[in-house]
């Protein structure tokens, strides 16, 4: 097969997936193929659901019109109508009406999610697929297998319908596989010759598993509705592929290269919410390293593409090659940022504090953002969740409710004499917090299986296939649930704040205290600055700070971690907010660290903003005093290094130190922007002539241009360390 060079097609598919050309006597017009759906809603009547969802999936595969890019080497795309997002969405409404609406825990939960304190949600968002199962038996072992449990006697009711859905869904990829390769044969019959054969049997070479994997990926995303936030171990699965190619040539290493830009630009054409995640690199499951050739030729082809999605996720061990690590270094500080570094045996070591054995958790694969989960092996459902750790700073005051709508969310703590009896306040409103978010979840949990079955998810899973259950109803062999805890560094600015100003300086009252902030520090302009310059600040070393920090996360990790879920799992906690920063501030009451009402608060484990004054060594002291194990969800540090600092060869060999400092020291996972800030005020001012400028936001990277003014405000206030 003659593989064209990517560039000379860049431009002609760059937009391939804005208006699909829909080949009209491939398949039924939209509002045929609704009424199509319909009827078959019609015929269906009470049938379990995941054999409606089965069948409305073989119905779209069979019936919606198909689109050929002829400029590409793959092909995935069906006119589907967003009908069994539809359908998820129209079933999960049912269950919350039937089961919450109107009682008293919806009510809270809903109050205290839009006030920005806590919140609880179905989570069918975080799928990790058996990827490497689907390249070593391909769709037609997964339907063999399906068939061959279906056949064994004994079985529920509940079984046969399980079974008999996993052999719909595989039956429809394989015929979908077929009428895909009929559409493209004319202009490409090469690629219509692979969609052939990953229909009749395993792939055997590279190309035909990077086919498997689109059209896997495209029709579980987006046809199934279930978000596939991860591809795997990229380098691990096709290695074998790409190896025994380049060994028999059937392609060379070259062609392989021009491969990867098609693969992964398919992902950035398509804009995947959030932007798709894959690994790369560090441990294998029998402990070695498993960086590979194509590791670095993956790293390489993605940065020639100056793209930010796929993002990908580097796995680093203490064996992990320092000139792997370096080349992704080199992409960030030239602005490809759309990396994240994942402590191995950090993340490894958090995993089996929740009951995974080693050997399975040495093979996990980061979902979404940062959040481990074993590959294939386990559902993670890693955002189910999150707590805005300020907020319980504000309940405090209030005694249990919102400061703006009163709202009794909290629990009242009563009147406060002594720094232990706030530091005890804060955690009780944490834990009652944390508890009534788990509760809810766990509750929703349990109705999993009415509101998203997933046959051709639950049918990669071994013990799933084992037990007759599916994914979602605990099938699989660790069913866990991630819950994330934000703003870490403001509560413990506030608390360190409270013990100086009340009770160690003496300079107020905490009464007179809880009265400023509620009038948002309205004359009393001098203590608001005393407090913000207050040498006590998480990100500095200081071992006040440090010690706080130490003690609350390790109180929200055991109000957490191996809780049980309503899935036969247990919960894992995070350190994280991702970007819920700006909008969790905007909904919290000023706090006793200096900040104004409707700031912003702290950025997952970064310091309150230009509050770490002593630069990144003493910024990842106080990080890593906090046992990072202890957050199986995982946790992440944004650091921000301007241009100069990671310049030549001496820049990037900083740039590497401070990173693997991170990591000898226990830190979990870092990513970074490296920019000037007048660079980004240049971008604000005039979007155009920056519009191809990325930063990393959290797990997920986009145009600066495209932020909104408080956040890129917020950028341009790390660039520049100012509050």
């Amino acid at each position: 097969m003659k593989i064209k060079a990517f560039e000379t097609v860049r431009n002609e598919i760059a937009d391939q997936f804005v208006s699909p050309a829909w080949i009209a006597e491939s398949g039924l017009a939209e509002d045929a193929l609704l009424r199509g759906y319909e009827e078959l809603m019609e015929t269906l009547g009470d049938a379990p659901k995941a054999i409606i969802k089965a069948r409305t999936f073989a119905y779209l595969l069979k019936n919606g019109r198909i689109a050929v890019d002829s400029g590409d080497i793959f092909q995935d795309k069906l006119q589907h109508c967003r009908i069994i997002g539809r359908q998820r969405s129209l079933w999960a409404g049912e269950v919350i009406r039937e089961n919450f609406e109107g009682t008293p825990m919806y009510e809270q939960l809903t109050a205290a999610n839009e006030c920005g304190a806590y919140s609880g949600n179905m989570d069918f968002g975080h799928t990790s697929p058996n990827t490497r199962l689907m390249l070593e038996i391909g769709f037609p072992g997964l339907l063999a297998r399906a068939k061959a449990c279906a056949a064994r006697p004994g079985l529920s009711e509940a079984q046969r319908s399980f079974y008999e859905a996993c052999i719909i869904s595989w039956e429809a990829v394989i015929g979908f596989c077929r009428r895909l390769a009929d559409a493209v044969q004319a202009c490409n019959p090469e690629n219509a010759s692979a969609l052939r054969n990953i229909a009749d049997r395993a792939p055997e070479n590279t190309y035909e598993a990077m086919q498997l994997i689109i059209v896997y990926f495209f029709l579980h995303e987006y046809v199934g509705f279930t978000r596939v936030r991860t591809l795997g171990r990229v380098d691990v699965m096709l290695m074998p592929f790409a190896k025994r190619d380049m060994e028999n040539g059937t392609f060379t290493k070259a062609e392989i290269m021009e491969m990867l830009k098609y693969f992964l630009h398919k992902f950035w054409a398509g804009k995947v919410p959030y932007d798709l995640p894959f690994a790369i690199g560090g441990m294998d499951r029998d402990g070695s390293e498993a960086t590979n050739e194509l590791s670095y030729m993956i790293v390489e082809a993605y940065d020639s593409l100056n793209i930010y999605s796929p993002k990908i996720h580097v796995r680093v061990s203490e064996n992990t090659p320092k000139t792997f690590v370096k080349r992704v270094l080199d992409c960030i500080r030239r602005g490809n940022s759309s990396f994240v570094f994942i402590n191995d045996h950090t993340a490894i070591r958090a995993l089996m504090n929740v009951g995974i054995e080693e050997t399975d958790a040495r093979d996990y694969t980061p979902i979404g953002c940062y959040e481990p989960a074993v590959w294939g092996v386990e559902v993670g459902c890693t955002g189910c969740g999150r707590v805005n750790l300020a907020k319980a700073a504000e309940l405090v005051i209030t005694r249990g409710r919102d400061f703006a709508t009163g709202a009794r969310i909290g629990v009242d703590t009563g009147e406060i004499a002594t720094f232990e009896e706030y530091l005890d306040a804060l955690k009780r409103q944490i834990t009652y917090m944390l508890t009534a978010s788990l509760d809810y979840i766990t509750a929703l949990e349990r109705t999993y299986s009415r509101s998203n079955p997933d046959p051709l998810l639950s049918s990669q899973y071994d013990t799933c296939m084992q037990r007759g259950v599916d994914a979602f109803e605990g099938g699989a062999r660790y069913n866990n649930s991630g819950y994330n805890i934000s703003s870490i560094a403001s509560v413990v600015d506030c608390a360190a704040a409270v013990k100086r100003l009340v009770f160690d300086l003496k300079k107020v009252s905490l009464t007179e205290l809880f009265e400023i902030l509620k009038n948002d520090w309205q004359g009393h302009e001098k203590l608001r600055l005393e407090a913000r310059r207050l040498p006590e600040k998480y990100g500095n070393a200081d071992p006040l700070a440090d010690s706080l920090a130490r003690e609350l996360s390790a109180h929200c990790a055991a109000c957490v971690n191996n809780r049980p879920n309503g899935r036969g799992g247990v919960f894992k906690a995070g350190l994280f907010g991702i970007d819920y920063y700006v909008e969790f501030g905007a909904r919290t009451m000023a706090t006793p660290d200096g900040r104004h009402a409707g700031e912003p608060l702290s950025k997952n484990l970064c310091a309150v903003t230009a509050m770490d004054r002593k630069g990144i060594t003493a910024l990842i002291h106080s990080v890593t005093a906090i046992d990072h194990a202890s957050f199986p969800n995982g946790s992440v540090l944004d650091v921000v290094l301007h241009p100069s600092a990671v310049q030549g060869e001496d820049g990037l060999e900083a740039f590497y130190g401070v990173l693997m400092t991170y990591m000898k020291q226990g830190g979990f996972a870092m990513h970074g922007n490296v920019f000037d800030g007048r660079a980004l005020r240049a971008a604000q001012a005039d979007p155009e002539s920056y519009k191809n400028l990325q930063v990393r936001v959290c797990g997920w990277n986009v145009y600066f241009v495209n932020l909104s003014r408080a956040e890129q405000d917020e950028f341009i206030k790390q660039a520049e360390h100012v509050s």
